[in-house]
């Protein structure tokens, strides 16, 4: 099992592009913390970004930056350009009345939402800041679905926003895997987990198979560590126990077929490893904090 594409597959991840287009200097935009996720895809030119708490850092073309959700930024042309409000550069006329003549900063800005459930793995996991240098350069089929994100963005033809949303979802993930192969030495996560090969086999086992009455000595075997080392370890990186981690990974899951599916919740309970369904209730109201039913309901309203 991928791990990271079993945690994606429990979010709902909704993508929203919101400008685009190219901008003359001098320019400068500053969006206040909110709860999505902002994205940045430089096309040409370079650009400064302030995150708030964060140095300034230079993105240059074929960049790519994430911004986690609660933290303002703000992008400029120059260091010292001072920046507008961006509802204020929006209703002013934003990119439509800025359009240069290919020697200002190309942009794709937009946001993503990622629904996910308390105590997520990923989302706890991910930095205040991502930045893929040159990803779009780096990978070719990218360069061109910049262009069609443009387009799509304020296309009235059927299924526009599907085709954002899937370009988006392909675009967050293209960011993790980077994000993976140049995770700093030393620090803990569970990213850092998934890029360390022994707890990587681990999580691989508990992924593949939920249900399976999973010890920490078991684990530890899948691991090639004995069981001690593994408990300090995992724990240490994913900031949990090993077992806690299965238990909170089953509910998940739980939660992800009583919001996509129609089954019952007495086979849901047996697909996660519960053989009392009263068992599983009691054990996802104190997780989740209410019973499955009423997740479901609630899913149903929403």
């Amino acid at each position: 099992m991928d791990v990271l594409s079993d945690v994606l597959d429990t979010l709902r991840l909704e993508s929203t592009v919101f400008a685009h287009g190219e901008l003359p200097a001098p320019w400068g935009i500053r969006t206040e913390a909110h709860g999505d996720f902002s994205f940045h895809i430089v096309a040409a030119g370079s650009c400064w970004l302030d995150v708030d708490g964060l140095p300034t850092v230079e993105v240059a073309s074929g960049d790519v930056v994430i911004v986690s959700r609660g933290r303002g930024h703000a992008l400029r042309d120059a260091r010292d350009t001072p920046v507008q409000p961006l509802e204020e550069f929006l209703a002013s006329g934003g990119f439509a009345s800025r359009v240069g003549k290919g020697r200002g900063t190309s942009l794709v800005c937009g946001c993503f939402q990622l629904d996910g459930l308390p105590g997520d793995p990923l989302i706890g996991a991910l930095p205040p800041l991502m930045h893929a240098k040159n990803l779009i350069n780096d990978v070719a089929w990218l360069r061109e679905s910049v262009s069609l994100l443009g387009h799509e963005a304020t296309s009235e033809e059927p299924g526009a926003q599907t085709v954002v949303n899937r370009v988006c979802d392909a675009l967050f993930v293209y960011v993790l895997r980077r994000l993976l192969e140049e995770l700093p030495r030393g620090d803990t996560s569970w990213l850092h987990a998934l890029a360390d090969a022994q707890l990587a086999a681990a999580l691989r086992s508990i992924h593949d198979k939920p249900a399976d009455p999973w010890t920490v000595a078991d684990l530890a075997a899948r691991a090639g560590m004995s069981r001690s080392a593994f408990a300090a370890h995992f724990m240490k990186m994913v900031g949990e126990a090993p077992i806690e981690y299965l238990i909170r990974w089953r509910l998940r899951k739980a939660a992800t077929m009583l919001r996509a599916t129609t089954a019952g919740i007495a086979e849901i309970a047996k697909t996660v490893g519960y053989d009392s369904e009263a068992a599983f209730s009691k054990a996802f109201k104190r997780s989740i904090g209410v019973t499955p039913g009423a997740f479901r309901r609630r899913a149903e309203a929403a």
